[in-house]
């Protein structure tokens, strides 16, 4: 960037725009991300006019110009910020991945293990020393920060003072490592929904499989819900009524395949095997002695070509 800013003045107003397309790029980007979504879009837009206006070009061109040291510094941040994130996420992915996802259980000391052996894994820092760009925003498990007390409203009761601890960091990156240390150690964690794919944090021992977003099969239903619904799906497949109605209804589509019944017969026999199914579930003795006789294949057809004749 240094280089960027001693070019000669032309050189350097013809780079601004494409300097500036490239930021904005890495904005919209980041507006997607937390905590950045929470940015003041417009003052950022603001900040970016006047940073890459044709008026600012002499104060950039100014060596010790507080304008051209905001300039470094803005820049630095837009272009280290994504870095942080992507060898934050690749960390993170490898630690749920390989350590997380298999814990029998999700507490304190398990998280602690996961993590001791994870960090001290020479695999795991071979695999982060070939990242692109890996000395800048590079992964780290001593975040360093500084601390401080200011004090301000409670947010409970406006009358009332509190106590509010800030705590500062370096770069991005420490905040994200001291973030997900922090949350280990109250027994929170990631984990990735078997459903959509999607990180979320667990914040209790339970071993979890499904997030609380909308799930991409249905928008009407959570990760969750689809996940119980499927697993309910999976457990009736297993349950002796419903095979001898798969066996069944997979049979007389096949036979309507084949030419060997008609189309409504074909109906009337899958709402027959439907009727004779959902009476098996509502009524245990028809279950035990009666559903398995109305569901042979031609005395189903038998009962349905009664219905279907004129």
């Amino acid at each position: 960037m240094e280089a960027l800013v001693c070019a000669e003045q032309s050189r350097f107003v013809k780079l601004l725009p494409e300097l500036r397309s490239s930021v904005e790029k890495i904005l919209d980007a980041l507006w997607q991300c937390p905590p950045y979504s929470m940015l003041d879009k417009e003052q950022e837009l603001r900040a970016i006019e006047v940073l890459f206006s044709d008026a600012s070009v002499r104060d950039l061109m100014e060596p010790e110009s507080p304008a051209r040291q905001f300039f470094f510094r803005y820049l630095t941040a837009m272009f280290s910020i994504p870095l942080g994130i992507f060898h934050f996420s690749v960390a993170g992915r490898y630690f749920e991945e390989g350590y997380l996802r298999r814990l029998k259980k999700r507490t304190e000391t398990s998280f602690a293990v996961a993590a001791h052996d994870c960090f001290n894994s020479g695999d795991f820092w071979m695999m982060m020393e070939q990242l692109p760009m890996a000395g800048i925003e590079a992964f780290t498990v001593s975040p360093a920060i500084s601390s401080s007390y200011t004090f301000a409203r409670s947010p409970r009761d406006e009358k009332e003072m509190v106590f509010v601890q800030r705590i500062s960091f370096p770069s991005p990156i420490h905040f994200y490592s001291f973030d997900l240390m922090n949350g280990l150690h109250h027994g929170h964690a990631p984990s990735r929904c078997r459903n959509c794919g999607k990180y979320f944090l667990t914040t209790n021992g339970r071993i979890p499989k499904y997030c609380s977003g909308n799930a991409p099969q249905d928008a009407g239903m959570t990760c969750r819900q689809y996940g119980a619904m499927m697993r309910q799906k999976e457990q009736n497949r297993e349950h002796p009524i419903y095979r001898l109605f798969s066996t069944r209804t997979n049979t007389i589509r096949k036979h309507h395949q084949r030419g060997k019944i008609s189309d409504d017969l074909r109906r009337e026999s899958l709402r027959l095997a439907e009727t004779y199914r959902d009476k098996a579930l509502m009524d245990n003795g028809y279950a035990a002695a009666g559903y398995a006789r109305d569901m042979e294949q031609e005395r189903l057809y038998a009962e349905a070509r009664k219905r279907v004749a004129p």
